[in-house]
């Protein structure tokens, strides 16, 4: 079942209302930011109907607030019910931050930051020294955080990013997501560095690899700035650059987080589109068009306004031209 679009909104139109009585009444549905506007889109076409009596009513102003109903769900309620929407993002940034508490007992830890003590480096060029280390051993390295700013930093960007793939792209290619873009990074950061690193930042520029080339290239809309990713790929040069001129200045995995990133676009790049992808793409299409055609013909109705007023001016000059010369 593909979402329907029921509404396109200027951005600083507040929904807020409208999107309150849409839950209050158990009509789901989603608010997409794309070319400047606001789409909302129906999960299920059968609610149209009643929506659009609504939509009418909230234009009219007319629209009153949800009546508080013993089965109308609380704010908390809400809040549970959007958290079973994205269980991967939930469950990942628990787990960081329970490797993270249980890193300050316990030196388990040591072990999971080198993972191929005995390849590294003479064999970094052997490829099957990749296949040796072994998968879990790639991946241990992403759960660990060495601080509790470096914890707060990526916890937030994974929530950020995670929440927003997994809502838009689904739980299974969130997982694939993170698996491949920790997987290159950490071997990235290996090969360039040696063993001796963690985070999740490599997964984090991954998805923000992923997330811009489908906002640029694909034309699907996520709730994240366009501009993100050219902010943090000049971020990722001038730690890079400031790194080559004094080594360990700045602390940071570069490698990981270029591996990231090359993967999560190479992978958005590759990805086949989905049904649901492909008609939320022509959604947004015939609203461009719609939209250009709109403004077409207020361009047009704004010419014939000037026109009109133009002609009127001119016959109430040569009305007064012709008295004067009757002598009125």
């Amino acid at each position: 079942m593909q979402p329907l679009l029921v509404l396109v909104a200027p951005p600083d139109i507040n929904l807020a209302p409208l999107t309150q009585h849409l839950w209050a009444n158990r009509i789901a549905h989603r608010v997409i930011a794309a070319d400047g506007q606001q789409h909302l889109y129906l999960a299920n076409p059968d609610d149209a109907e009643q929506v659009r009596v609504w939509l009418e009513q909230w234009r009219n102003g007319e629209l009153g607030q949800p009546a508080q109903t013993a089965h109308g769900p609380s704010v908390v309620t809400r809040f549970v019910l959007g958290l079973t929407h994205i269980p991967l993002t939930l469950l990942v940034s628990l787990l960081i931050v329970g490797v993270f508490g249980a890193m300050s007992v316990s030196d388990f830890w040591y072990d999971w930051a080198r993972p191929g003590m005995d390849w590294w480096p003479q064999d970094k060029f052997n490829p099957a020294a990749y296949w040796h280390i072994g998968l879990l051993d790639w991946l241990k390295p992403t759960l660990l955080h060495f601080s509790l700013m470096h914890l707060v930093f990526n916890t937030m960007w994974w929530w950020i990013l995670g929440r927003s793939v997994e809502k838009q792209d689904g739980s299974l290619k969130l997982l694939a997501l993170a698996l491949i873009t920790a997987l290159a990074g950490n071997m990235a950061q290996w090969w360039a560095a040696g063993p001796g690193f963690g985070g999740m930042s490599g997964v984090t520029y991954g998805l923000m690899g992923w997330v811009g080339w489908r906002q640029f290239q694909r034309h699907i809309p996520y709730p994240i700035p366009k501009m993100l990713l050219p902010f943090m790929v000049g971020w990722l040069l001038l730690t890079m650059f400031g790194e080559s001129l004094v080594p360990g200045l700045t602390g940071i995995a570069n490698a990981a987080h270029l591996g990231g990133l090359v993967t999560g676009m190479l992978l958005a790049a590759v990805w086949p589109l989905t049904a649901g992808d492909q008609a939320l793409i022509e959604a947004l299409r015939q609203v461009t068009r719609q939209s250009g055609q709109q403004g077409g013909q207020n361009s047009t109705e704004n010419s014939g306004s000037r026109a009109s007023k133009n002609t009127t001016g001119d016959d109430e000059e040569a009305s007064r031209d012709n008295r004067q010369d009757r002598g009125e």
